[in-house]
């Protein structure tokens, strides 16, 4: 009987002791959602052809990014400054498609302006 007490008591503890807090994976968390200086984390996914990396970023950060490539395409640049790629529906996809495609070693053509596509030498 002082076994089952026992028993029965350190469940009861263990279950008092977990960590009953609310996970939140697809909301705005700012502990965890500013992923650098120039980002935040979010449904939209970017190349970021400055840095080199591919980021899921806010949608203000998205819109800002179609801006400069737009720019960038107006004035003929070699080198765009970013690409935007799309909107997955939440974060944790995106950042499974984030790991894919860097998984996969996907290339970074889009960077390259349209323009200076068409001069390089195909064999």
């Amino acid at each position: 009987m002082l076994l089952k007490l026992m028993l029965f008591y350190f469940l009861l503890v263990n279950t008092s002791l977990a960590d009953s807090g609310e996970k939140v994976l697809n909301g705005y968390d700012p502990k965890v959602d500013i992923i650098s200086e120039d980002y935040e984390a979010g449904p939209f996914l970017i190349y970021d052809c400055v840095q080199n990396h591919w980021t899921c970023v806010l949608e203000s950060y998205y819109k800002e990014c179609e801006k400069k490539r737009s720019e960038d395409l107006h004035f003929k640049k070699e080198q765009m400054s970013c690409a935007p790629i799309g909107e997955l529906p939440n974060k944790k996809s995106c950042f499974q498609k984030q790991l894919f495609l860097v998984s996969q070693n996907v290339g970074y053509r889009f960077c390259i302006g349209p323009i200076w596509q068409q001069k390089e030498i195909k064999f």
